[in-house]
């Protein structure tokens, strides 16, 4: 499969939260020369698929996240992208509902099975096709996300963009560990992105369920304690996280810009409206 310009990798899955739209602001703040890359919170993965892009990782790259299916789905694009083309051709997935609740079913039936290559086929096309991109599992860890009604049938199998990324992870390290597992590989002059689940503004505005287990303020305190070890180490460090008043008094210490961005996964669209984010480095 010939990779053309076009098909530069580009995210291959929905991920709320995912930093499309900020992706030239976070690009333009990156350190110039860095040795290893580090994401413990990869979900769609666009920094690093940019960077990748524009040759600007030369080192080891270690790419975590703690949902096991989303990190098998890489695992398959970058060892079976074939295999996984191929199997996302069968007639079983197609844009309707009973097709959908099919799948859905046999997905929750094999989810965390060694049924890698199906369960990875089938992520795909859950998150193409279920409601708003959304990716949601209840308390059983299995997917609850009801059809999206899609008029135009999702291309959730792109061939050039899965070889493209299988590309792109081809010597990348991939785990599904608790972030703070990826503590132990920071050296000085890495490069280490964090993109965590968001602290809510209000009450109201949690969405933490793209694991099974919750991101509270504990979770967002023991992340902060990994960016000032990070830190300690003289990695370069940048986050992104919400404006809310606890993450900013948590990273007053270091470098704090707020950037614009529009809120997309609201299911109103009406309040689908602009905000801020943070970005916080321990670099200028």
């Amino acid at each position: 499969m010939v990779v053309t310009k076009s098909s530069l990798p580009r995210p291959v899955v929905k991920w709320a939260g995912g930093k499309k739209q900020l992706i030239g602001e976070l690009a333009k703040r990156c350190p110039q020369d860095f040795a290893s890359y580090l994401e413990p919170f990869f979900g769609g993965g666009i920094l690093y698929l940019s960077l990748w892009s524009l040759g600007r990782i030369q080192g080891k790259a270690v790419l975590n996240d703690a949902n096991p299916e989303l990190i098998n789905l890489y695992r398959m694009i970058r060892d079976r992208p074939e295999e996984l083309v191929n199997e996302a051709g069968g007639p079983k997935f197609v844009n309707t509902k009973e097709a959908y609740l099919s799948c859905r079913e046999r997905f929750n039936e094999i989810r965390g099975t060694d049924a890698c290559l199906e369960r990875a086929v089938l992520f795909l096309y859950l998150n193409h096709h279920g409601y708003n991109g959304l990716w949601r599992v209840n308390s059983k860890g299995e997917y609850n996300i009801p059809f999206g009604k899609y008029v135009r049938s999702p291309r959730f199998c792109n061939a050039e963009m899965i070889f493209s990324m299988s590309e792109a992870l081809a010597s990348a390290v991939l785990m599904d560990e608790d972030f703070e597992q990826v503590m132990p590989k920071i050296q000085k002059g890495d490069f280490v992105y964090l993109d965590p689940p968001y602290h809510p503004l209000s009450s109201t505005a949690y969405f933490t369920s793209y694991t099974t287990g919750p991101f509270g303020l504990e979770e967002q305190e023991r992340l902060f304690k990994m960016f000032r070890e990070a830190d300690r180490k003289e990695a370069f460090v940048m986050l992104s996280n919400s404006v809310a008043p606890e993450i900013l008094e948590m990273y007053e210490e270091f470098f704090v810009e707020r950037v614009p961005v529009l809120r997309l996964i609201n299911v109103n669209g009406a309040r689908r409206a602009g905000g801020e984010e943070i970005i916080v480095r321990n670099y200028e």
